[in-house]
């Protein structure tokens, strides 16, 4: 059976801090070192998708093809 994963705690400042990245995001208000930041972070998950799909016979794992 599978269990049920109850939502974590949150404090008022974890939702203050959540609805101040969003409106970055929304807005696209990075400065250029968070830029910079996201730029590394998604060519590391490229990377990391090629190695797997190389290691799946070039299909996605999850999805199936």
């Amino acid at each position: 059976m599978i269990r049920t994963i109850p939502n974590p705690e949150t404090s008022r400042e974890d939702v203050i801090r959540f609805r101040e990245m969003m409106r970055k995001c929304v807005k696209g208000e990075f400065t250029l070192v968070e830029k910079a930041q996201i730029q590394d972070r998604k060519q590391e998950m490229k990377r990391i998708e090629k190695i797997i799909r190389r290691n799946n016979g070039g299909k996605n794992p999850i999805l199936g093809y």
